[in-house]
């Protein structure tokens, strides 16, 4: 049996890791705000303190900007993430799946 679920996104740590790229790469909100033609610069401060997100247009824009994917900058509400180096390895809710992976890397336990 299959467990789909409606992905929901986390604004919040979606808009940290937006936050902590943009700061990673050295742009500041007022390069974003010229590279993204947008007036107001409140904009930007919403989407990195997780009060909103950008629009799709605007997000595919800011992944083009960081060199990484539209995906890669969203982050799910169940979705866990483990920084390996420079870049990230993305986790997956669901409990079985990863014991299911760690099992084939290491082996079934004793």
């Amino acid at each position: 049996m299959h467990d789909f679920r409606y992905p929901k996104i986390d604004i919040k740590r979606t808009g940290r890791l937006l936050k902590r790229e943009c700061l990673r790469q050295n742009y500041s909100v007022k390069d974003i705000q010229n590279y993204l033609q947008i007036g107001a610069y409140q904009s930007i401060y919403a989407w990195f303190n997780g009060k909103s997100l950008p629009s799709l247009d605007n997000m595919f824009a800011l992944s083009r900007l960081l060199g990484k994917s539209v995906e890669e900058l969203i982050v799910c509400q169940d979705e866990v993430r483990y920084a390996d180096r420079d870049r990230w390895i993305f986790g997956c809710p669901s409990r079985e799946r990863v014991l299911a992976y760690c099992n084939f890397l290491f082996g079934e336990p004793a």
